[in-house]
């Protein structure tokens, strides 16, 4: 197979990377997690647009990996904020 034909596997798919991304937003608030984010995004296009894609194709995989990154927040067990009584 040629290189040119050779394509990096999508970043919103490569799940060890969505779970440690998430885990720190999970963790952040306020500012904090809007710079976090924004050096993230910018980090992972760099990144994307360094495997060669296009600049537009690689802003499209950093939305596909936000919204896996939201996906995986959503389905993080929250803690239960209230104790427990026991009897």
């Amino acid at each position: 197979m040629s290189p040119e034909k050779v394509r990096a596997f999508p970043i919103d798919r490569q799940l060890f990377l969505v779970r440690e991304v998430a885990a720190k937003l999970g963790n952040l608030h306020g500012e904090t997690a809007t710079s976090f984010w924004k050096a993230k995004a910018a980090e992972l296009l760099d990144l994307v647009v360094g495997r060669g894609r296009d600049r537009m194709a690689a802003s499209d995989e950093v939305r596909r990996f936000f919204l896996a990154v939201q996906r995986e927040l959503l389905a993080a067990p929250t803690v239960e904020a209230t104790p427990s009584l026991s009897a």
